[in-house]
């Protein structure tokens, strides 16, 4: 085919889609009436603007897309612009007048009765609604020429006008000027800018559109057509109108490119060390232009805080990556990821086809994540044990999982080994070395440590002060000892005392049983006496105390308290 014949038939094709819409002598008298009428600004039009800002503004509140939706649908704002381009190809200055005042007034409404619902005490905080028509970009404009394409067709061609609905819903009109009245209300100023700066993307886009579909479709008055100088110098205001915003938001566009460029680069770093972190993931990441510095914030889920020398080294990347200084603050949120079986895999972000799980690990994340997996198994017939972390070290080129267990004692060599044993079949590493760093805690009441539970948590007797009172009266009369502690609890036959004494040598049992046949005497009841004996004392070139009543003394040495008990070398 030639050149030739090509052309003619492209250009064939276009006068055939031309003649599809070109409405009849009937049908353009018709169209013309409706949009004169609805251009006319009456109080029916006024209403409908003022509930269509009220639905919205609501919606953009409650960040309701349903309820923006039903605002987009109440709006009449579309009319007045497909006035305006009617009244300015076909020359009618009273239309097009009419028009423009129509679409000021309902701008202008709009406006104000956002920022009057701004001022009510039902906006909270700022919902992503709001914040998605503060700052547009020139993909905006292309939908709003899109919509307007559509909107008109569906206007010139009767055969989809029911397409409308769908056509309003998609140029959004009142939703941005809700939006900038509930800026303006709080003093947002900046996005009631990018706000109204949407509006008008949609209103110069349609009107753009629209003007250059009534000349195809043959709206335009036969004497504005013959004069083609005319009819540019009138579209000539809307062109440029047009050609500013899209210079404006090409420029918008431009730079939300940059930022997910750089947001992207961001979690490209964190997700370069994070890789070999067990059980960690960047969640949230928000970052700040402050004078050509940029600040970030990053949370981190993670099993435990990142050290300090981690975040300069992330910093110090993030520094070369973006060409710029960074300072960073990393907030950690702690978590565990625990599976039933201790597979090798770990939970990610979600991604596009709905997967959140990894398989392909690093070899020291799988290591870690299996071996915190049978531990805890290990543990789980223990309720003496409580294993807080698991971490994996290198050390002497052997792999080593330091464990840090909280029990009531330090862990035996023998208890170590056992379970050293068991990881080393789990993870078929016969290298692994278990390493278990024991933390045993101190449970301390008002009443003092926690010796017995039942002692600390229930209602105090007069029979459980009398026997406390009579085993520390007790330990006294033996001398040399001092009673730190005492729990007394009785269990239907005896009384069952456990109590911490500390000397300079470790109490023995025939002074226990001394013990307890003097408070037997006292209290009238049988006494059976566990004493935690150590031999610790806090001594000076005077006296011995113990460090408990030391470190107490130097506390009521300050509100002038009487001294602790002490014992004397003499």
């Amino acid at each position: 085919m030639s050149k030739d014949a090509e052309s003619k038939g492209l250009w064939g094709l276009a006068r055939s889609v031309v003649e599809y819409f070109h409405p009849s002598p009937d049908r353009a008298e018709r169209i013309i009436e409706e949009i004169s009428h609805g251009s006319t600004p009456a109080p029916g039009y006024y209403a409908l603007i003022s509930a269509a800002s009220l639905i919205a503004s609501l919606g953009l509140v409650a960040n309701s897309p349903a309820v923006v939706i039903g605002a987009m649908l109440v709006s009449p704002l579309m009319t007045p612009i497909f006035g305006t381009a009617l009244g300015m190809i076909r020359g009618d200055g009273s239309l097009f007048g009419r028009a423009v005042r129509a679409e000021i007034g309902g701008v202008l409404l709009a406006i104000a009765f956002g920022a009057l619902f701004g001022t009510l005490p039902l906006t909270t905080e700022v919902t992503p609604e709001m914040l998605a028509r503060t700052s547009p970009t020139l993909l905006d404009l292309l939908v709003a020429v899109f919509a307007g394409l559509a909107g008109t067709l569906a206007v010139v061609d009767e055969r989809i006008s029911p397409a409308l609905p769908g056509v309003a819903i998609s140029t959004a009109i009142v939703p941005p000027l809700s939006t900038c009245g509930l800026c303006l209300a709080v003093g947002a100023f900046n996005g009631a800018y990018g706000a109204f700066l949407l509006f008008f993307a949609n209103f110069m886009a349609i009107l753009v559109v629209s003007a250059l579909v009534f000349i195809l479709g043959g709206l335009a008055a036969e004497e504005a057509v013959l004069s083609r100088k005319q009819l540019v110098r009138r579209l000539l205001a809307a062109g440029c109108g047009f050609t500013i915003v899209a210079v404006v938001l090409t420029n918008a566009l431009i730079n939300m490119i940059e930022d997910r460029r750089r947001y992207q680069a961001i979690r490209d770093v964190f997700a370069e060390h994070l890789r070999k972190e067990p059980t960690t993931s960047l969640t949230d990441l928000v970052y700040h232009d402050n004078r050509g510095r940029l600040e970030i914030l990053a949370t981190v889920r993670t099993p435990k805080v990142m050290l300090p020398d981690r975040v300069k080294l992330i910093e110090q990347q993030l520094n070369d990556q973006l060409d710029r200084p960074a300072e960073l603050i990393v907030r950690c949120v702690l978590a565990k990821d625990i599976s039933p079986t201790g597979t090798t895999s770990a939970a990610m972000t979600q991604t596009l086809d709905g997967t959140f799980v990894a398989r392909d690990l690093d070899p020291d994340v799988a290591r870690v994540q299996l071996a915190e997996q049978a531990l805890r198994e290990m543990f789980s017939s223990r309720p003496d044990l409580l294993l807080m972390d698991v971490d994996l070290l290198h050390i002497a080129g052997k792999p080593v999982i330091l464990a840090s267990v909280q029990s009531s004692r330090a862990l035996l060599p023998y208890e170590v080994e056992q379970a050293q044993t068991s990881l080393r079949k789990r993870l078929n590493a016969p290298d692994t070395i278990l390493l278990a760093r024991c933390q045993v805690p101190q449970d301390i009441t008002g009443k003092g440590r926690i010796l017995l539970g039942r002692a600390h948590f229930g209602d105090p007797s007069e029979g459980d002060r009398k026997v406390e009172e009579a085993i520390r009266a007790a330990v006294d009369r033996l001398g040399g000892y001092f009673t730190t502690n005492v729990d007394a609890v009785w269990n239907g036959a005896h009384w069952s005392v456990t109590s911490e004494i500390v000397g300079e040598r470790v109490i023995t049992p025939k002074e226990v049983n001394r013990i307890e046949q003097l408070v037997a005497e006292e209290i009238g009841q049988a006494v059976k006496l566990n004493a935690w004996s150590r031999a610790e004392l806090m001594v000076t070139d005077n006296r011995s105390m113990a460090i408990d009543d030391y470190t107490k003394g130097k506390l009521q040495a300050r509100t002038g308290a009487i001294e602790p008990r002490t014992y004397s070398n003499e």
